[in-house]
């Protein structure tokens, strides 16, 4: 993994950094705000459980996108 976020030089390493880029701007950021939709205060106590201090403002504040695209629906904004 220390490979693949440094210096992802090998053909493997780069597909894997895609995959996992997909996934956590994709996959990953949609099923939180979704989480975080149908039961806020659970999607909180989780969060606060497993993950830092940092990596939990930045989750939420991916989270805090979406929903605002959500609520604007504005297709300029989104792209």
């Amino acid at each position: 993994m220390c490979t693949m976020r440094n210096f992802p030089n090998l053909i493997e390493h780069c597909i894997e950094w895609g995959r996992d880029s997909f996934n956590t701007l994709f996959v990953n950021r949609t099923q939180d705000t979704l989480n975080f939709i149908a039961n806020p205060d659970q999607f909180l106590a989780e969060l606060r459980k497993n993950t830092t201090s940092s990596g939990a403002l930045s989750q939420l504040m991916e989270v805090a996108n979406i929903v605002e695209l959500k609520s604007t629906a504005n297709y300029q904004q989104c792209v």
